[in-house]
C-alpha cells in the first residue's frame, strides 16, 4: 500500500519501487494532482527516461505549477559532473544527452518558465470521476497537501517572452540551454552556451563542445 503522506514529507526518498506504486494509483485515479507531482519527483530521483514526459504531464494536471517547481527542486541528488564520458556515445544525440532528465534548481524560475512556455503545456479538464473525487476529498480532509510556496511572479508566458528579449546573462544557466536543446531551438541553445562560455570560463571547453555538437545536429 502506498503511503502518500510519507512521500509528501520526504519526496527526495521516493524509490523505483515507490514509483511503481504511484503508477498504479494514477492508473486508477489520473486526476490525483499530488500523485502526479510525486511521480515526477520519483522519476527524477531514479534518473528515468520517463521524467521529461511526466514533467510535462504533471504541469498539465497541476492546479498550481509553483508546487510542481517546488517539489522537483527539493533536495536534489548531487551528481558528479564530468566533461567527457568514459565510454564514447554512439550518436550526437547521446553525446548531447538529449532525453535525459531536465534538472532545475530552486533558483531557476526563469528556466522553468521558459520550459513551460516552449512546451506549450495547457491545463487539462480535471472533471473527476465519482470515485476519484471521493479519494481527493478524503485526501484534502486529512490536510495532506503540499504546502504552497511564497508568491512569485514567474510561470507567466507573457513575462517570459519579455524577459527573453533582455540580454541578461544572469538568467542563462546550463539547464536553460538544455531546455532550448530539448525543444529543438538549436540557435537559442547555441546562444545560451556562448553566454555560458563567458559566464563560466573554466568550463569553456565543455560548452564549446556542446556548441560543436549542436551545429553537427543541425546539419542532419
Amino acid at each position: 500500500m502506498i503511503d502518500v503522506k510519507q512521500h509528501i514529507l520526504a519526496p527526495q526518498k521516493i524509490t523505483g519501487e515507490d514509483v511503481a506504486k504511484i503508477d498504479s494509483l494514477l492508473h486508477e485515479f489520473p486526476y490525483f494532482q499530488t500523485a502526479q507531482l510525486l511521480l515526477a519527483k520519483g522519476l527524477l530521483n531514479t534518473d528515468s527516461i520517463r521524467y521529461n514526459r511526466q514533467l510535462k504531464k504533471s504541469a498539465s494536471y497541476a492546479l498550481d505549477r509553483k508546487q510542481l517547481f517546488k517539489i522537483i527542486t527539493l533536495n536534489p541528488i548531487k551528481k558528479k559532473e564530468v566533461e567527457e564520458a568514459i565510454t564514447p556515445a554512439k550518436t550526437t544525440e547521446e553525446k548531447l544527452e538529449i532525453g535525459t532528465p531536465l534538472e532545475f534548481d530552486e533558483n531557476e524560475n526563469h528556466s522553468f518558465s521558459e520550459w513551460l512556455a516552449l512546451s506549450k503545456v495547457t491545463k487539462i479538464d480535471r472533471t473527476p470521476k465519482p470515485n476519484t473525487k471521493k479519494l481527493i476529498d478524503n485526501f484534502i480532509d486529512k490536510n495532506l497537501s503540499i504546502s504552497k510556496p511564497k508568491k512569485t511572479t514567474f510561470f507567466k508566458p507573457i513575462d517570459v517572452a519579455k524577459e527573453s528579449l533582455i540580454e541578461n546573462n544572469d538568467l542563462v544557466t546550463p539547464t536553460l540551454a538544455k531546455v532550448y536543446l530539448e525543444q529543438g531551438h538549436y540557435d537559442k541553445a547555441i546562444s545560451a552556451y556562448e553566454k555560458l562560455c563567458l559566464k563560466y570560463p573554466e568550463k569553456n571547453s565543455l560548452f564549446a563542445n556542446q556548441i560543436k555538437l549542436i551545429n553537427k545536429l543541425k546539419e542532419k
